[in-house]
C-alpha cells in the first residue's frame, strides 16, 4: 500500500482505535506460541443438538437430485466459484491458490507478514479465501446425510485434515481474516451436526479428531482477532455470529472465551448499528445486506435471541430486502462479491430468488424452509404501481407487472470507511417484464484488478448526471477505503413522482422519475452552468440501434423491443457506447450504453414499443 493509503486509514480512526492496533500488531509476534498453547490443552468435545437439523422424510425431490449431482462434480475437485466460474480445484484442493490465475502463494509465510491487499502475480485473495470457507465440505455433507451416501463425508473429513496440516495456524493467507475464520467455524458447525446425524461410529470417531483440531483453535482466534474501531462492519458480525454457533454447540469454548449470551448480546448491539431502523444495511450494499442478514438469524435461532428489538430490526431487514431486490435477474447496488454463509440454497446461482421466495412463503424457497423452518413473520410483497420508499436508507422502488425501478438516494456507506459503498448516488435501475435492463455496473475485483474495481464504483460508471469535467471527491484510497462521504441526497414522493437532489462540488442536479404502466418517465435538471453528461448502461443481452435523431431501440431475444424517447432543448450529443460491466464477482464483459451530453433539462422516456 502507498503511503497516502496509509495516511487516509489513520485519518478514519480514532486515537484510542489507533492504540488499539498498536497493541494488537505487537501481540501478533506472540501468536505463535499461543497458538501452540491453545492446540495442546484439554479439549472437552462434548456438542448439543445445535444446528437441529430437518427430518429427511421431509426433504423435497429435487433438493436430493440437487444434492447428489453438486457432490458427484465436487469430489472430483470440480468446482464452481461464485455461483458461475467452473474451475478445477484439485482433490484435495490446492487451498492457496487462487483458481482463476493458477497462482501459489506460500503456506509458510508468517500470516502477519502478507498483505492480502497485495499479493504476487495480482492474486486475489478473495479467490484463494472461496475454496477455504468449507462450505463445499458442508455441500456434500449434505448430500451424505440426506442420501445416505457416506463417502461424500468420508471425502470431506480426508480434505479437511488436509487443510488442517497445510494451514499451520498464525501462517499463510488462510490465517489473515478473522471473518474467513468465521465461516469455516460457521460451515463447521453444519458439517459436524450433519456428520453425527449419519449415526456412524467410525464417521464420528474421525470427527472427534477434527473437531478438536479445528474447533478450539479458530474459536480463540476469532475472539482474540474480531474486527473493531473503523473496520467493524459485516465481518464483525460474521465473526460474532460463528462464536454464538459454536460456543453454543460446543458448551467448553465458553471457559477460554466467554459464553455465548455474552456475544450474543455484542451481536444485538451490531444488529441495531447496521441495520437501519427502516430495515436497510447501511454498508449500502445489497449483496451484503443478505450476507449480513443470514449470519444475524443463524447465530440468533442459536442463541434463542430473535426476540424484542432485534427480532423487529431483523424483521425489517427481511422486508428491505423483498422490497428492493428483483428476481430472477438480480442486479445489486454496492459491492459484491456473490459471497454465500453455508449452501442452504438449491442452487448458488438462484440463492437470491430463492431466499426472497422463502421470504414471501412461496415455492421457490422451499430447500431454505426445509434447512431453516419458518421465516420472520409479517413480510410481504409489496403493493404494486405505487412507490415504496425506505427514506432513511434512501432507497425507493415502483413496480407493476411490466416495469420495475429502484431509485437510489443513499449516502455512501457504513461508518468512516464507507467500505462497500459506491458513488452511485441518484443511480436509477430499470427492469421490464423481469429482463434487467438499466443497470448497476457491478464490482469487479476487490484486489486482482483496482483500476478495474475502481471504474465500476465511480460516478461515470452510474447513470446519475455526472459533470463533463467529473468529480473528484469522494475519491477512492483502497480496496475498501474512501477519503470522505459526500452528502446524503434528498429523496421525496411527491404525487407519485420520486424526486432525488444532490449537491457535490458546488453543483446541484436533479432527477424526477414517474413511472406508469406504459412508460418510465426520468426527467434530469442540471441548471446553465456546465454540461452534463447521462450514461444509461444496459444489461447483458440487449442490444442498441438508433433509430431517430434523438430516439433509441432497445433489443432482447427474450423481450419486446423497448424505445428510448431524450427530450430537451439542451442535448448537445448522444452515442451509442461500450460499457464495462461485472454481473458476478470476477466476471467482466461488455454491454451496451447509450451517451448524452446536455445541458439545463433533460427527459429520457422509456416505453415499449408499439
Amino acid at each position: 500500500m502507498n503511503p497516502a493509503w496509509y495516511a487516509q486509514r489513520l485519518r478514519a480512526m480514532s486515537v484510542g482505535e489507533i492504540g488499539r492496533r498498536v497493541m494488537e500488531r505487537c501481540g501478533r509476534l506472540r501468536e505463535p506460541t499461543a497458538f501452540k498453547k491453545v492446540a495442546r490443552e484439554a479439549w472437552d468435545g462434548r456438542f448439543i443438538g445445535f444446528p437441529k437439523l430437518p427430518w429427511r422424510e421431509s426433504v423435497p425431490p429435487e433438493l436430493r437430485k440437487q444434492l447428489a449431482s453438486d457432490a458427484e462434480k465436487l469430489v472430483r475437485g470440480e468446482w464452481q466459484l461464485f455461483g458461475w466460474k467452473n474451475v478445477e480445484v484439485g482433490a484435495p484442493p490446492c487451498w492457496h491458490r487462487d483458481a482463476m490465475l493458477g497462482v501459489v502463494i506460500d503456506p509458510d509465510i508468517p500470516s502477519r507478514k502478507l498483505d492480502h491487499r497485495c499479493l504476487e502475480h495480482e492474486a486475489d485473495a478473495r479467490v484463494i479465501w472461496e475454496i477455504n470457507r468449507w462450505s463445499e465440505m458442508t455441500r456434500m455433507a449434505m448430500h451424505s446425510a440426506l442420501n445416505g451416501d457416506v463417502h461424500a463425508i468420508r471425502v470431506s473429513q480426508l480434505w479437511l485434515e488436509d487443510w488442517c496440516d497445510r494451514n499451520t495456524p498464525g501462517h499463510g493467507i488462510n490465517w489473515t481474516s478473522p471473518l474467513e475464520a468465521a465461516l469455516r467455524l460457521i460451515n463447521f458447525c453444519w458439517f459436524d451436526a450433519l456428520v453425527r446425524g449419519c449415526n456412524d461410529p467410525e464417521l464420528a470417531r474421525r470427527q472427534d479428531e477434527l473437531t478438536a483440531r479445528i474447533v478450539p483453535v479458530h474459536a480463540w482466534w476469532i475472539w482474540k482477532r474480531r474486527s473493531f474501531g473503523s473496520s467493524a462492519n459485516n465481518h464483525l458480525i460474521g465473526e460474532l455470529a460463528a462464536l454464538v454457533m459454536a460456543i453454543t454447540r460446543w458448551p467448553s469454548l465458553a471457559r477460554s472465551i466467554t459464553s455465548a449470551q455474552r456475544v450474543w448480546k455484542l451481536l444485538e448491539r451490531e444488529i441495531l448499528r447496521q441495520f437501519a431502523t427502516d430495515g436497510g444495511n447501511k454498508e449500502q450494499a445489497l449483496h451484503y445486506h443478505l450476507f449480513a442478514w443470514e449470519m444475524c438469524w443463524h447465530a440468533g435461532k442459536a442463541a434463542n435471541g430473535l426476540t424484542g428489538k432485534v427480532l423487529e430490526r431483523l424483521t425489517q431487514a427481511a422486508q428491505f430486502f423483498v422490497d428492493v431486490v428483483e428476481t430472477p435477474d438480480a442486479w445489486d447496488f454496492g459491492d459484491s462479491d456473490d459471497a454465500q454463509v453455508l449452501p442452504l440454497a438449491l442452487k448458488r446461482s438462484n440463492a437470491v430468488a430463492e431466499f426472497r421466495g422463502w421470504l414471501l412463503n412461496r415455492g421457490e424457497g422451499a430447500a431454505l424452509r426445509f434447512w431453516l423452518g419458518e421465516p420472520p413473520k409479517g413480510v410481504k410483497a409489496a403493493m404494486r404501481s405505487k412507490w415504496l420508499a425506505h427514506e432513511e436508507s434512501g432507497l425507493a422502488v415502483w413496480r407493476d407487472a411490466r416495469w420495475t425501478v429502484r431509485a437510489d438516494a443513499s449516502p455512501l456507506g457504513l461508518g468512516s470507511m464507507a467500505a462497500h459503498g459506491h458513488l452511485d448516488a441518484m443511480h436509477v435501475s430499470l427492469w421490464f417484464e423481469q429482463h434487467a435492463l438499466v443497470i448497476d455496473p457491478g464490482t469487479g475485483a476487490y484486489y486482482s484488478d483496482p483500476a478495474l474495481r475502481a471504474r465500476l464504483a465511480s460516478w461515470e460508471a452510474h447513470n446519475a448526471p455526472v459533470p463533463i469535467s467529473g468529480r473528484t471527491t469522494p475519491q477512492r484510497m483502497g480496496s475498501f477505503l474512501w477519503s470522505k462521504h459526500h452528502e446524503k441526497p434528498r429523496l421525496d414522493l411527491i404525487n407519485e413522482i420520486c424526486s432525488m437532489s444532490f449537491a457535490c462540488e458546488g453543483l446541484r442536479v436533479q432527477r424526477a422519475v414517474h413511472a406508469t404502466q406504459e412508460h418510465v418517465e426520468i426527467c434530469d435538471d442540471v441548471g446553465q452552468t456546465a454540461p452534463h453528461v447521462v450514461t444509461w448502461q444496459l444489461a447483458p443481452g440487449w442490444r442498441i440501434e438508433k433509430n431517430r435523431p434523438n430516439g433509441f431501440a432497445c433489443h432482447h431475444a427474450d423481450s419486446a423491443p423497448v424505445y428510448v424517447t431524450l427530450n430537451g432543448d439542451g442535448i448537445e450529443q448522444t452515442e451509442i457506447v461500450k460499457c464495462e460491466a461485472s454481473p458476478h464477482f470476477r466476471e467482466r464483459l461488455t454491454t451496451p450504453g447509450i451517451k448524452i451530453t446536455f445541458r439545463g433539462t433533460m427527459t429520457t422516456i422509456w416505453r415499449k414499443a408499439g
